[in-house]
């Protein structure tokens, strides 16, 4: 038990030491009841290996991988307002194509109108309805266009 002890706590004082910064020199004392490290020489009855340490420390290469993550975020981030872009974009695509259908439904309800006084009456509630359709399509536009153009700033700080 002794023994154990001892070499435990001579182990770990080696590793400890090993840790350290300065340069060292340690020994290796190997006798018929085991092997003991020491910074002080062995006695005569011991085979006695030298262990020299060194201050220096190898480490890979220098990585900042701090950089590495905002760049990431930031290739995140940017890919996401793109998407974002695109989105918006195809919804402004969607509104002209409904526009341009409720345009073309209202058309085609006055031509099937025979009666010279019944085309004017619905002429005047078909230009009204064209009126409401397109100041509906011009607040959606120009919100859809404002999100769009907020986008396209935040992209160009990222780029």
């Amino acid at each position: 038990m002794f023994k154990t002890s001892r070499y435990i706590v001579h182990s770990s004082f080696l590793l400890i030491s090993f840790f350290s910064f300065s340069d060292t020199t340690y020994y290796k004392c190997v006798t018929e009841k085991g092997t003991i490290f020491s910074q002080l020489p062995c006695d005569d009855e011991a085979t006695t290996y030298k262990v020299n340490t060194t201050g220096n420390q190898y480490s890979g290469p220098k990585v900042d991988y701090t950089k590495q993550l905002n760049e990431l975020e930031r290739e995140k981030l940017l890919s996401g307002l793109q998407a974002e872009l695109r989105s918006n974009n195809h919804k402004l695509t969607i509104l002209d194509r409904n526009k341009q259908r409720a345009e073309y439904k209202q058309q085609e309800r006055l031509n099937h109108i025979l009666a010279v006084e019944d085309k004017n009456r619905i002429t005047k509630d078909i230009t009204k309805k064209l009126k409401v359709i397109n100041k509906e399509y011009k607040k959606d536009v120009s919100v859809i266009t404002k999100q769009i153009k907020i986008l396209e700033k935040k992209i160009d700080q990222y780029q």
